[in-house]
C-alpha cells in the first residue's frame, strides 16, 4: 500500500474523529447540529419546495418543482423566523401541559386567543395605550388556564387521558363562543382583519430589506421571545416550583409520594401555558393580522402542534428551533404561492415525518393507556335469558316501530324548508358509524373523518357532473376512494398510536382543506366550476328531481333524497353490525384493548388496523358521495378542519362505542338546533357541541347511548324480578358494595399483657348475591 493512500486514509480518519467530537460535544454540539439542520431543512428542503436552488446540474425548465422563479430571498426567511418564534410559544405551552398531564391540549391556542384578541381590540378600537393592555394578556391568560385546570382537568384527573383530551376539545369550542362575543362587545362593528392598526413602542421603526419590510415589531417579538425562553430556563432550573414541575412531569405519582403538591403544580403549568399562548397571539397581531370574522385558535394550534411534535413533546429549546423552521415554511409558502392554505397543508408532511422519525424516541410510558378508548363501556345486547320474555319482545317491536315511524315522518315534521337539514343529519350519522368502527371499536382516533368524506364527495361529484356517471357507480367509486385515502392516512398508525394519531389526522384535515380540494391543484378531480350534480332517476321509476303523489301526500324531491340517504344509513348500520358480530369485530376490540395479547394469538395487528381504516373510510366516502348529490353544487370550502373536529365531538356525545350512539349524536348536534325554541339562538351548535360535551362527559362518559342503555337495563331488571329470572350481568351491574371499617370497642381491646392472638388468615372477604342467597365471609386459622 502506497504512502499516499495511507496518508489519505489517515486524514479521513482524523477528519471523521473531529466531526464526531464536534457533533457530540457536551457544550457546543448543539451549534453543529443546528447548523446542519438549518442547511438540510431550510436551504435545501424549503428552497426545493417553495423556491429554486441554483444548482449547475439542474435544468429548471425541465424540473418544475418550485413555484417561485429563483431562490427565496433571505429576508423572507428572516420574517418567517420571527413569526415562527411566536408559534414556538404555543408549542412550548403544549409541551408543558403534555409533560404535566400526558395529554394534548387542543384548547392551547384558544386559551391565549381570547385575552389577546380582547387586548388588540382595546388598542385598535378603543384607543387604549399599549402598556395598559399587557396585564389583560398576562392575567387573562393565567386566569383562563387556571380556571380550566381547576374546574375541568382536576375533575377528570382519574379518567383516561384520551377522555381528558376530548375535554380540551370541548373547552376550545366554548372558548370560540367567548372569543366571538368578546369581539362584538369590545370591537363593535367587525372588520376583516386587524393588522398594524395600533402603535406598539417600536412600531415607528421600519427597515426595507429587499422584498420585505421589517419593523420594530419584529425586533420586539424576538426580544420578548428571547427573554421568555431564558426566563423559562431559569424558572425550571433554579426555582422550587420549577423543579417541582420537572419532577411532576417525570413521574407524577412518585412526585406526589415525595410530598410535591402535584395538583398545585398542574394548575401552575396550565396558567403558564395559557400565558405563553396569549403572548404569542398578541405579538402575532401587528405582524400578520388577527381575523375578526373568523377564529384564531385552530390554525395557530396546528402550527403549535407541529412545533411540539418536532420537539418530541419534551424539549423547550428544541421547540424554539422548531418554531423558527415552521415560521420559515409558513412565510415561504405565502411568499412563493400567495396562498396561506399551502402552509397549513405542509404541516401534514412535517408532523407525520417528525412522528415517524422520532417514534422510537417517544417513551412507551408516554403512550401507555392512551391508545384505547377505555372509558367507553361495551354496550351489550339484551341478555339471552330475557329475549323471549313477552314484555321484552313486545318492547323491542315497539321501539323499532317508534324509531321507524319517526325516521319516515321526519320530512313532514321538519317541513319542506328544513328537510335538507334532516338529510344532513342522516349523512352525519353515516360518518358517525364510520367513527364508531375506527375509534370506538379499534381505538384509532381520527379528527379527519370529514376530510375523507370530502375526498369521496369530490370524486363522486366530479364523475356525476363531468362524466355523467350512474348514481350507484359514482357513489360506490367515491366510497372506494374514501377507503383508499383512509388506508393511506392510516399507514402511519402502524407506528403512531393514540393521541399522536389524532394530531396526524387533524393535520390531514387541513391538508385536504388547503390543498387536495383546491381547483388549481386538483381541478381534474373536482366538478367543473358551476357544474351541477343532478340527482338521478333511479331505475327509471323514481325521479329524485321531481315531486310525487302518494295518496293524499306530496313527496317533494328533497324528501325523496332524504329517504335514499336513510336507506344508505341502514346499509352502513348493517355493515357495522355484521362486522361487529363476526370474528373480525372481536379482533378489533381485542386489538383496541391489548394489541400485544392479540398478536400472541397469531393475529396480524397491522392488517387488522388497516382493515378498520378501510371499512371506516368506505363508509365515510359513501356519506361524502351522497353529500355531493345533496348539495348539487360542489363547494370545496365546505370541508373544513373544524367540521371534522365537530363530527368527532358529535360521535363522542352520542357514544362512540355503539352504533346507536352515532345516530343519537347526529340527532343531538344537527336535529336539536332545528327545534323551534333553539333555531334562533346564535351559535347554538357551538353550545351543543362545546358546553354540551363537557356537561355530558361529567354525567355520562359513554355518551347519550350510555344513558339510553341504563334506562333499558333498569326496565329489564324489573322484568327479571317480575318473572323471577336471574340475570347475572344485570345483577352485577346493580350491586353496590360499600366497604365499612368497623371500629372496635375499647372495652374489648386486648391489654398489653395479654398473650398474642392466634394469627388469622382471611381469605378475600366477598359479598355476592346469587339466586337470592347471600354468601358469608370466609376465614380460617393457620
Amino acid at each position: 500500500m502506497t504512502a499516499d493512500v495511507l496518508d489519505a486514509r489517515g486524514g479521513f480518519t482524523r477528519a471523521r474523529a473531529l466531526v464526531d467530537d464536534l457533533w457530540g460535544h457536551p457544550r457546543y454540539g448543539w451549534v453543529v447540529k443546528a447548523a446542519v439542520l438549518y442547511v438540510l431543512l431550510v436551504e435545501v428542503a424549503v428552497q426545493l419546495v417553495f423556491g429554486r436552488i441554483d444548482l449547475p446540474l439542474v435544468d429548471w425548465s425541465l424540473l418544475e418543482v418550485g413555484r417561485y422563479a429563483k431562490p427565496l430571498p433571505r429576508e423572507v426567511l428572516l420574517d418567517g423566523g420571527v413569526v415562527g418564534a411566536l408559534y414556538a410559544l404555543v408549542g412550548m405551552g403544549l409541551i408543558l401541559v403534555y409533560r404535566a398531564n400526558r395529554i394534548i391540549n387542543f384548547a392551547q391556542a384558544q386559551l391565549g386567543a381570547v385575552p389577546a384578541v380582547v387586548a388588540l381590540l382595546l388598542i385598535a378600537k378603543r384607543g387604549w395605550p399599549y402598556l395598559a393592555v399587557i396585564p389583560i394578556v398576562i392575567i387573562g391568560g393565567a386566569l383562563l388556564g387556571g380556571l380550566t385546570e381547576v374546574t375541568l382537568v382536576r375533575r377528570f384527573s382519574n379518567a383516561p387521558r384520551l377522555i381528558l383530551t376530548v375535554v380540551t376539545i370541548g373547552v376550545s369550542l366554548v372558548l370560540l363562543i367567548l372569543e366571538f362575543y368578546a369581539k362584538q362587545w369590545v370591537g363593535g362593528e367587525l372588520i376583516d382583519t386587524l393588522a398594524r392598526e395600533y402603535n406598539s413602542p417600536l412600531s415607528g421603526f421600519e427597515w426595507r430589506v429587499g422584498v420585505a419590510t421589517l419593523t420594530g415589531d419584529h425586533l420586539m417579538t424576538m426580544l420578548v421571545v428571547g427573554v421568555i425562553v431564558v426566563a423559562l430556563g431559569a424558572f425550571f432550573r433554579f426555582t422550587d416550583i420549577g423543579i417541582a414541575v420537572r419532577a411532576s412531569a417525570e413521574n407524577a405519582e412518585r412526585a406526589s409520594l415525595l410530598g410535591i403538591p402535584t395538583k398545585r403544580v398542574s394548575t401552575i403549568v396550565w396558567m403558564l401555558a395559557a400565558v405563553l399562548s396569549a403572548v404569542g397571539v398578541f405579538l402575532r397581531g401587528p405582524l400578520i393580522g388577527i381575523p375578526l370574522t373568523g377564529f384564531v385558535g385552530l390554525t395557530t394550534l396546528l402550527f403549535g402542534l407541529a412545533v411540539a411534535v418536532m420537539a418530541r413533546m419534551e424539549s423547550l429549546p428544541m421547540a424554539f428551533g422548531a418554531g423558527l423552521f415552521i415560521g420559515v415554511v409558513d412565510r415561504a409558502a405565502i411568499f412563493a404561492t400567495n396562498r396561506s392554505s399551502l402552509a397549513t397543508a405542509a404541516m401534514f408532511a412535517v408532523i407525520t415525518g417528525a412522528l415517524l422519525v422520532q417514534r422510537s424516541k417517544l417513551s412507551r410510558a408516554m403512550e401507555l393507556g392512551a391508545s384505547s378508548w377505555q372509558a367507553v363501556k361495551e354496550l351489550r345486547p339484551i341478555p339471552a335469558e330475557l329475549r323471549d320474555v313477552p314484555e321484552v319482545r313486545r318492547g323491542r317491536y315497539a321501539v323499532f316501530a317508534v324509531v321507524g315511524l319517526l325516521a319516515l315522518a321526519a320530512p313532514f315534521v321538519f317541513g319542506d324548508v328544513r328537510t335538507p337539514q334532516a338529510t344532513i343529519m342522516v349523512l352525519y350519522a353515516i360518518i358517525g358509524v364510520s367513527l364508531v368502527i375506527l375509534t370506538g371499536w379499534t381505538g384509532q382516533i381520527s379528527l379527519g373523518q370529514y376530510a375523507i368524506a370530502g375526498v369521496g364527495s369530490a370524486v363522486a361529484g366530479g364523475l356525476a357532473a363531468n362524466h355523467q356517471w350512474d348514481f350507484f357507480g359514482a357513489v360506490f367509486t367515491g366510497a372506494m376512494v374514501g377507503a383508499l385515502v383512509a388506508v393511506l392516512v392510516g399507514l402511519p398508525a402502524l407506528r403512531i398510536q393514540g393521541l399522536f394519531l389524532a394530531v396526524t389526522t387533524l393535520a390531514f384535515a387541513f391538508a385536504v382543506e388547503g390543498f387536495v380540494l383546491k381547483r388549481e391543484f386538483f381541478g381534474w378531480l373536482l366538478p367543473e366550476d358551476g357544474a351541477f350534480v343532478s340527482r338521478p332517476n333511479l331505475w327509471g321509476r323514481i325521479d329524485l328531481e321531481s315531486s310525487s303523489e302518494l295518496g293524499p301526500l306530496t313527496i317533494l324531491p328533497d324528501a325523496k333524497f332524504y329517504y335514499v340517504c336513510l336507506a344508505f344509513l341502514l346499509l352502513a348500520v348493517a355493515m357495522a353490525r355484521s362486522l361487529r358480530k363476526n370474528r373480525t369485530g372481536r379482533i378489533l376490540i381485542g386489538a383496541r384493548d391489548n394489541g400485544r395479547l392479540v398478536q400472541a394469538f397469531g393475529v396480524n395487528l397491522a392488517a387488522t388496523r388497516m382493515a378498520a381504516f378501510a371499512v371506516s373510510g368506505f363508509i365515510a366516502g359513501m356519506a361524502g358521495s351522497l353529500l355531493a348529490y345533496q348539495n348539487t353544487v360542489f363547494s370545496p370550502g365546505g370541508f373544513t378542519a373544524d367540521k371534522s373536529v365537530e363530527l368527532f365531538v358529535m360521535s363522542v356525545i352520542g357514544g362512540v362505542g355503539s352504533i346507536a350512539g352515532a345516530v343519537l349524536g347526529a340527532i343531538y348536534v344537527v336535529g336539536l338546533p332545528l327545534l323551534p325554541g333553539l333555531r334562533d339562538i346564535e351559535f347554538v351548535q357551538f353550545l351543543t357541541t362545546g358546553l354540551g360535551l363537557l356537561v355530558l362527559l361529567m354525567v355520562l362518559p359513554g355518551g347519550l347511548a350510555e344513558g339510553v342503555y341504563r334506562v333499558r337495563d333498569t326496565l329489564l331488571r324489573r322484568v327479571a324480578d317480575k318473572h323471577g329470572i336471574h340475570v347475572p350481568s344485570l345483577v352485577a351491574d346493580s350491586l353496590q358494595v360499600n366497604e365499612e371499617v368497623a371500629v372496635p370497642d375499647a372495652s374489648v381491646l386486648p391489654s398489653d399483657d395479654a398473650p398474642p392472638p392466634a394469627e388469622i388468615d382471611v381469605v378475600e372477604p366477598a359479598v355476592a348475591r346469587a339466586n337470592g342467597h347471600r354468601r358469608a365471609e370466609v376465614g380460617g386459622v393457620r
